[in-house]
């Protein structure tokens, strides 16, 4: 598959000219890049003239994909976490500009933000120093305070309806036992601030340091295993489990692991190795893919077992 059309779009003037708007009357837009590594929404660097000397740096994010909306809520999630975050200096996040949950205003259903510095980083030279500010950063999250009831409780994608084995998976043994474990309850656990999306490709550098963390629209309170498990599954498929099994390793004990390892992996239904071409890594494949979401589910399906 390639890259939707929705993603590779410039987004519309009237758009562009609301986002100018926020800035005051006199402002302007003076460019507009689409930025890689984008799957559910598109999202594009925006810079804006705002008519007395200062320009802003932006993230315009628009579910504007017409095979994919956007799941109830994401844009307000993402705006409620943003503003959350904003007074939280050892979590580096983007700060909300303006969201438009409806597409009232522009084309689709939208978030603005400040631009980050940095680009994600999915070939880095030193990879332990990669995994150890990946962990560092993943625990500041965790260590976050959430009010109750501030965020939405985690819940696991795809696992309440019906569930057939994808295309990609050639073990039918391992997936239908994975099936049955993962319909069971979540396991118990002390609610913390859980990213929900944190991999390689929501994480920005800035001359080789952690420079942010992007992507917030799933984020909600939850075991802090769904973040390290959702992160592992990415790190197997880029790097191989011993990578992903070292990650774990460095971020520390963590209960139920292998439960939200599995059901991380169940609650995959599609595999879009185009996404992990876009940003550099053309040797991912949807052949790759599968095969790594297979072992993982394995090793998991065995550990439970």
């Amino acid at each position: 598959m390639e890259i939707p059309a929705e993603l590779r779009r410039i987004p519309p003037k009237t758009t562009l000219d609301w986002v100018a708007r926020q800035f005051g009357a006199g402002a302007a837009v003076t460019g507009v890049r689409r930025l890689r590594n984008a799957w559910a929404a598109a999202v594009h660097a925006v810079d804006v003239d705002d008519g007395a000397g200062a320009r802003h740096e932006l993230v315009l994010r628009r579910w504007a994909r017409t095979d994919l909306p956007p799941d109830p809520g994401v844009v307000e999630n993402e705006a409620a976490v943003l503003t959350l975050l904003h007074d939280v200096e050892r979590v580096c996040t983007p700060r909300l500009v303006v969201a438009d949950p409806e597409g009232a205003a522009a084309d689709a259903p939208a978030v603005v933000m400040t631009r980050l510095r940095g680009t994600d980083d999915l070939a880095p030279l030193d990879l332990d120093r990669y995994l150890d500010a990946l962990v560092a950063a993943l625990r500041e999250i965790h260590g976050t305070v959430v009010a109750p009831g501030a965020l939405p409780a985690y819940r696991p994608w795809n696992v309440d309806g019906p569930i057939e084995r994808p295309p990609w998976s050639t073990r039918p043994d391992v997936w239908e036992r994975a099936v049955e474990i993962a319909r069971a309850p979540i396991p118990a656990h002390r609610p913390a601030l859980c990213h929900r999306d944190f991999h390689p490709a929501n994480v920005l550098w800035h001359h080789g340091e952690l420079s942010g963390v992007v992507d917030w629209s799933h984020a909600c309170t939850g075991p802090v295993a769904v973040d390290v498990a959702h992160c592992r599954v990415n790190l197997s498929l880029l790097f191989g489990r011993d990578v992903a099994d070292d990650f774990a390793h460095r971020y520390g004990p963590v209960e139920h692991l292998a439960w939200f390892d599995l059901v991380d992996v169940v609650g995959f239904d599609t595999i879009d190795a185009w996404r992990w071409q876009d940003a550099g890594r053309l040797d991912i494949t949807s052949e790759s893919i599968g095969a790594a979401f297979d072992d993982f589910l394995a090793a998991a399906v065995e550990q439970l077992s």
